[in-house]
């Protein structure tokens, strides 16, 4: 099983979020240099060419998505604690 992440890197750090609105809801348009439908809009067009998906900012910032590859349960509940 694998789910999305987009890595967020900057000169002094990173950060890893669950989707590009996650992200923006902790960091704005005006911080990472492009707002969420131009981040989405590059995704879409660098998948299609078939390069990594990598974009750069106006402002220095490295936003990249990828997947994160999960082992698979075996039908088990996430909660076992007993009552």
């Amino acid at each position: 099983m694998a789910r999305n992440v987009i890595y967020l890197e900057w000169k002094d750090g990173f950060e890893f979020f669950g989707s590009p609105a996650s992200l923006y809801s902790k960091h704005t348009d005006t911080e990472l240099g492009m707002n969420i439908h131009t981040l989405n809009n590059a995704f879409y067009s660098l998948r299609k060419e078939g390069k990594p998906l990598q974009v750069v900012t106006k402002t220095d910032y490295t936003i990249r998505k990828g997947e994160i590859f999960m082992k698979e349960t075996e039908g088990k509940t996430k909660n076992t604690m007993s009552k």
